[in-house]
C-alpha cells in the first residue's frame, strides 16, 4: 500500500544525518533557499522504467527528470516537445514515425545515447519474462502487441489446462458444469478461446452449469489446450527475437535514427513516448540488473542525475519511522533542450504507518517542503481539512483519472444486462462524489472533460430509483443472491465501495460482499477475470479518449470483463486502422451497428486527415456503446489536493489535462 512521507520535527535532526549517509556534507537553510526544490509524496520510490508504480506518479516524474526520452511533455501545454530525439515526422501512412536524435546527446558516463538504446529499453519492457506492467503502452507498436497478447495466451492456456487436468482427475465420470465454468471464470482465458478451432474448446465454452462435461470430451480439451499454449508461445518468441530488426515494428537506420511503425494512425505518438516506459536504458544496466536503480551515480541522459537515496524499509518494520530521500543533482553532462533549472531535487518520503498527515504541513508552514501532495492515502480530520483548505497555498484541480464501476459480464449475476442495470442505476453519485478527500465530481462517461478529441453529448443514465428496482426484478435477483464487490488501496475507495453498498441494500435489499485488492494485485485480479464487479480507477496513458476505451476490446490481455462484443471491437478496430472498414463499408456499418458513422467513413477516403475525423466519432460511438450495455460504469472524476509555494514550473492546469503528464521537476524553479 502506498504511503506518504509524513515530515516531523525529528527531520531536523535526521536530514544532516541522512544527508552523510548519502555522501555529502550537511546543508544550510541558505544553499536550499537558492538551489534546492524540496517536496513529499507518496510511497517508496520505485526508479526502475520497467517497474516504476502504476498508481504512483512521483515515480515517472523523477524517472524521466533523470532517463530523458524520445520526447518530453511541456509543462505549459502538455503537448510533445524535442527530448532525446530533435525532430520527429509520420509518413503519408499515418503509421512510419521517423525520430531523429540529437547527435551530442551523451549519457552522464560521456558516452553517447544512440537509437539502439532506445531498443535496449523497449525489448526489455516487452520481454514477457521482465514481467513489466507497463508493456500495455506498447500496443500500438506493430508486433508488440502479438508478443503481449500470446505470451499472455501462453500463461492462460498451461493454467487452464492445469486446472482441467486437475477436474478430471478428481471427477473421472464427468466434470460437474459449475465447476468447469468456474475454472474459466478464474483462469480469465475465454477471450483467449474465441478463436480456437477445437470442437471440443467451442463445447466447452457453451458448457451449462447443471450438466457434466464428460472425461473424453475433457481429455480433448487438454491436448487442444497443449497444442495451443504452444502456438502462442511459438508466436511470441519467433516475433520478440526479431524485435529491433529492420522490418519489424521498431528499429535503427544509425546511430541516430529510430524508425517506428504503429498499426494504425496514431495521433498521440509523440506524446506516448514521452512516458517512462520509453525511456532509454545505458548497456551498464544489463550488468547491474534491477539493482542499479537503487544505487546512487548509475548511468542517466537527462537534465539530472541520482545522487543517492534512502533505504527501503525491511520486510515486518513498517511500522517504524524509516525516512527516504530521493537525491536528484543537475547533471553536468546534459546539454539538450531541456535544462534543469535548480541544482537539486529532494523527495521525501516516510514510509511509516503510524505517522500524523499533519507533519507534512508543519513542514510546509516552516518553508521545508515547496510542494506537498496533499491526496493523502490516509485522509486528514475534518479540522486540518478545514485548515489546508483555508491556506493560500493550497489548490485543488480535477484530474485526468476516472473511478469506475467494472462487471464481470461472463459470470453471474451479471451475465444479464439487467443486472448491471440495476447496480448501476441504484448509484448516487452526488453522495459518493463528498466521499472522497477532496470532493470528487460526479461522472457519467469514461472520458474524462479536457482530453483532446472528447466528443461532447455522451452520457450514461443517471440515477433512478424505479427503474433500478425494475431491473433487479428483471434479472430475477433476489436478496440473497451472492456478490462481490473488489476495489483497491487507492485513497478513498474502501470508502465508496461501502457507501454502495449501502445504497445498494436500500434500493434492493441486496448487500454484496467486500474484497479489499493490494494496489500490485488488481491488475492481476482484473486479468484473471476474478471478480464479480470491480471498483478501480483508471488514469489514461494519454491525451487521447482512446486511452480509455482501447483496454476494454476483448482481445485485449487486460480487458478481464468477460464481454466479447463484435460491435464494440469493430469499432475500437476501425480506429484504429479503417483500412478494412473502407473495404467493405456496408458489412462494417452493420457490423458496428451505427449507420450515423456512414458520412465520417467517406470522409475518411480521402487523407489523413479524414481518417483522424473518422477516428475520433468512432471512439465517441465506441464510448456510447459500451454505457449503454453497462458493461463499465463510470462513478466519478477524481481530484488532487497540493500545497504549491516559492516554485514555478511543476505544470499548468492546461498540461495536466494530459493523463500522461506527471509534471515537470525539469522546469521547476525557485
Amino acid at each position: 500500500m502506498s504511503r506518504i512521507f509524513r515530515l516531523s520535527p525529528l527531520l531536523l535532526v535526521c536530514i544532516p544525518l541522512l544527508a552523510v549517509a548519502l555522501g555529502h556534507a550537511p546543508r544550510s537553510e541558505a544553499d536550499d533557499d537558492v538551489s534546492t526544490f524540496s517536496y513529499s509524496d507518496n510511497g517508496y520510490c520505485n526508479l526502475d522504467p520497467a517497474h516504476a508504480s502504476l498508481y504512483r506518479i512521483n515515480d515517472e516524474r523523477l524517472i524521466v527528470a533523470m532517463q530523458e526520452c524520445l520526447t518530453t511533455l511541456d509543462p505549459s501545454t502538455g503537448k510533445a516537445r524535442a527530448g532525446a530525439a530533435e525532430s520527429w515526422s509520420v509518413g503519408a501512412d499515418g503509421r512510419t514515425w521517423t525520430f531523429k536524435l540529437r547527435k551530442d546527446g551523451v549519457w552522464s558516463d560521456k558516452s553517447p545515447v544512440t537509437a539502439k538504446d532506445f531498443i535496449r529499453a523497449w525489448r526489455r519492457v516487452m520481454d514477457p519474462f521482465t514481467k513489466s506492467e507497463w508493456s500495455w503502452l506498447y500496443r500500438s507498436i506493430k508486433d508488440c502487441g502479438t508478443i503481449r497478447d500470446n505470451s499472455a495466451m501462453t500463461d492462460g492456456f498451461a493454467e487452464l489446462r492445469s486446472a482441467v487436468k486437475q477436474l478430471v482427475a478428481a471427477n473421472p465420470n464427468g466434470i460437474p458444469g459449475e465447476d468447469l465454468n468456474l475454472a474459466l471464470d478464474d483462469t480469465g482465458v475465454r477471450p483467449f478461446l474465441l478463436d480456437v478451432k477445437s470442437r471440443s474448446v467451442k463445447r466447452l465454452l457453451k458448457w451449462k452449469d447443471g450438466d457434466t462435461f464428460p472425461p473424453e470430451s475433457a481429455k480433448k480439451v487438454i491436448d487442444a489446450l497443449k497444442k495451443e499454449r504452444r502456438k502462442a508461445r511459438s508466436k511470441w518468441v519467433d516475433v520478440f527475437d526479431a524485435f529491433g530488426q529492420k522490418g519489424t515494428g521498431v528499429y535503427a537506420t544509425d546511430d541516430h535514427t529510430l524508425v517506428v511503425t504503429t498499426l494504425g494512425d496514431v495521433p498521440y505518438f509523440p506524446e506516448l513516448v514521452a512516458r517512462s516506459a520509453f525511456a532509454p536504458l545505458h548497456a551498464s544496466v544489463e550488468k547491474l540488473r534491477a539493482g542499479a536503480f537503487e544505487l546512487g551515480g548509475y548511468v542517466n541522459n537527462g537534465p539530472f542525475i541520482l545522487k543517492g537515496r534512502g533505504s527501503k524499509p525491511p520486510a515486518g518494520q513498517e511500522s517504524e519511522r524509516i525516512m527516504s530521500v530521493v537525491e536528484l543533482v543537475k547533471s553536468p553532462t546534459y546539454t539538450g533542450p531541456n535544462m534543469a533549472k535548480v541544482e537539486r531535487i529532494l523527495c521525501k518520503t516516510d514510509l511509516s504507518l503510524r505517522v500524523p498527515a499533519q507533519e507534512d504541513i508543519f513542514e510546509f508552514e516552516r518553508g521545508k517542503l515547496q510542494w506537498v501532495n496533499a491526496t493523502w492515502p490516509e485522509w486528514p480530520k475534518k479540522k486540518l481539512r478545514e485548515k489546508i483548505v483555508e491556506m493560500k497555498a493550497y489548490k485543488s484541480r480535477v484530474t485526468p483519472r476516472v473511478l469506475y464501476l467494472r462487471f464481470r459480464c461472463d459470470r453471474a449475476p451479471f451475465k444479464d444486462k439487467a443486472a448491471r442495470k440495476a447496480f448501476a442505476l441504484a448509484l448516487d453519485r452526488g453522495a459518493l462524489a463528498k466521499r472522497y478527500w477532496p470532493a470528487a465530481t460526479p461522472a457519467y462517461r469514461l472520458v474524462p472533460p479536457g482530453i483532446d478529441g472528447r466528443v461532447e453529448g455522451i452520457s450514461c443514465p443517471k440515477s433512478n430509483t424505479a427503474g433500478a428496482k425494475e431491473a433487479f426484478k428483471q434479472a430475477g435477483l433476489d436478496t440473497d443472491s451472492w456478490v462481490e464487490i473488489s476495489y483497491g488501496e487507492a485513497p478513498g475507495q474502501d470508502e465508496v465501495a461501502r457507501a454502495m453498498n449501502r445504497g445498494w441494500k436500500k434500493t434492493m435489499g441486496i448487500e454484496p460482499g467486500l474484497s479489499i485488492q493490494s494496489d500490485d494485485d488488481v491488475r492481476n485480479v482484473i486479468r484473471a477475470g476474478r471478480y464479480y464487479v470491480m471498483l478501480t480507477e483508471f488514469r489514461g496513458a494519454v491525451n487521447d479518449p482512446g486511452a480509455y476505451l482501447e483496454p476494454l476490446h476483448s482481445k485485449d490481455a487486460d480487458s478481464g470483463l468477460g464481454w466479447a462484443d463484435k460491435a464494440y471491437d469493430a469499432l475500437l478496430d476501425a480506429a484504429r486502422d479503417p483500412q478494412s472498414a473502407l473495404d467493405d463499408p456496408a458489412g462494417w456499418l452493420e457490423l458496428a451497428g451505427d449507420p450515423s458513422l456512414k458520412s465520417a467513413l467517406d470522409g475518411a477516403k480521402g487523407s489523413r486527415e479524414g481518417r483522424l475525423k473518422f477516428r475520433q466519432q468512432v471512439l465517441a460511438a465506441a464510448e456510447r456503446r459500451l454505457l449503454q450495455e453497462y458493461v463499465v460504469v463510470p462513478v466519478l472524476f477524481l481530484k488532487e489536493a497540493t500545497l504549491h509555494a516559492g516554485a514555478k514550473g511543476l505544470g499548468e492546469d492546461e498540461a495536466r489535462k494530459n493523463p500522461g503528464f506527471v509534471g515537470s521537476l525539469v522546469s521547476v524553479s525557485r
